[in-house]
Order: structure tokens, then C-alpha cells, then sequence
């Protein structure tokens, strides 16, 4: 029997959480349709039709039974999948789109090893606002209080919050900084944990631009 094709394998791991989410998604509907069921006797004596299919095979010779049917199937996936993918890019990029002048990437700390981030910077506004969409994934759900919270450093400490989140899974939020950007640190982007147990101070950086 053959395994499963690995996911991590087959895509890799640089991407943005938007965009492997979607392609994880399409892979998980795959493994479930699985392969097509054996035909019997009846079915594979089916006849090819002409359909809106044949202006596609030309002059070609005809498929008949199995190898028909077969690619009847995967055309249905092909479509299916395309419309599962384009229907989650459209309700995605409504709600977090932006036309990025600067693309971060943050990776976890030893708080955090398997979270990913990547923050999207759009041009700033004529009062000075940085518009930015935040894509994380691998974060846990904090207990009731906590939250996370996207900084600004200087000198390597956590001083400027750029708002905060909740997390349920792969999220992406859209948030905005009113400061001059550089007046803190180089790639000085940090998330930060932040709750009752410590007090909400945001010491607590769970990922950083590395």
C-alpha cells in the first residue's frame, strides 16, 4: 500500500500562513476523495460521450470505460479543488489584502518554537499610519485574559505596541502603527505573550525577525 504523500514534503515550509492553509486544505480534500472506486463489468463498457469535452481531445483517439471515467474524475477534483482554493484566496484577501512595501518574517523563540509569522507593511498614510496585516500560525490559545501583542523594540526591549490578537489556529489580522518607524530598532518587530500571570508586561517574546 502506498503512504500518504507527506504535506511538509510536497510544499515546503516558506510560505505565508494564508497561502499554506489554503494548499493544506486542498491537499487534505484529495487524500479524502481517494482514489476511484473499481468499475464493474457494466461500467467499463460505458461509451465515451460527446460532450464539451471533445473539442479538447481534438482528433485524438477516443478514451473508452476506465481510462474514460478516470479522467472524468480527476477533471470533477481539478474543479472542485479550484473552486474550494478560490473561493478561501477571495474571502481571505477581502479581509486582509494589502499592497505591501515591506514583507517581515518571524520566527518562533524557545517560548514558541513552532509559530511563524509574517508581517505585511503597506505605504504609510499622509497622518504618519503604517497599515500592516500580521499572518501567525503555531501560537496556542491563551487562557481566558491573555493575548498576544505585536511590538516595536529599541535596544532590544519590547517599548511600543502595535496592537494586539487572539489566536485560533492559522490567523491573519489587520493592525496599524502611528510611530516613525525609525526611531526603534532594525528588524526590531517582536510578538509578545502577555497575561494576568505576568502581569500583562510584555516580557514575554514568543516570536522575533530572525
Amino acid at each position: 500500500m502506498t503512504p500518504d504523500p507527506d504535506f511538509d514534503e510536497l510544499v515546503g515550509i516558506d510560505m505565508a500562513p494564508g497561502e499554506r492553509d489554503r494548499l493544506r486544505r486542498a491537499h487534505e480534500l484529495l487524500l479524502e476523495a481517494g482514489p476511484p472506486p473499481e468499475l464493474s463489468p457494466e461500467m467499463e463498457a460505458v461509451p465515451w460521450p460527446d460532450d464539451a469535452l471533445q473539442p479538447l481531445l481534438g482528433r485524438r483517439r477516443r478514451p473508452k470505460g476506465r481510462r474514460a471515467l478516470l479522467l472524468a474524475a480527476a477533471l470533477v477534483t481539478a474543479v472542485v479543488v479550484g473552486f474550494v482554493l478560490g473561493e478561501a484566496t477571495t474571502s481571505t484577501d477581502s479581509s486582509t489584502s494589502i499592497a505591501a512595501k515591506e514583507t517581515v518574517q518571524l520566527r518562533g523563540t524557545p517560548l514558541a518554537h513552532d509559530a511563524l509569522a509574517t508581517l505585511k507593511l503597506g505605504k504609510p498614510d499622509d497622518a504618519g499610519n503604517w497599515p500592516m496585516v500580521l499572518h501567525v500560525s503555531g501560537l496556542p490559545k491563551l487562557a481566558r485574559g491573555g493575548y498576544y501583542a505585536l511590538y516595536l523594540t529599541r535596544g532590544g526591549r519590547p517599548l511600543v505596541s502595535c496592537g494586539t490578537i487572539n489566536v485560533s489556529g492559522a490567523t491573519s489580522v489587520r493592525l496599524s502603527a502611528a510611530y516613525a518607524l525609525e526611531a526603534f530598532d532594525k528588524d526590531g518587530w517582536v510578538i509578545v505573550r502577555q497575561t494576568p500571570a505576568n502581569n500583562f508586561r510584555p516580557n514575554q517574546i514568543v516570536l522575533r525577525v530572525t
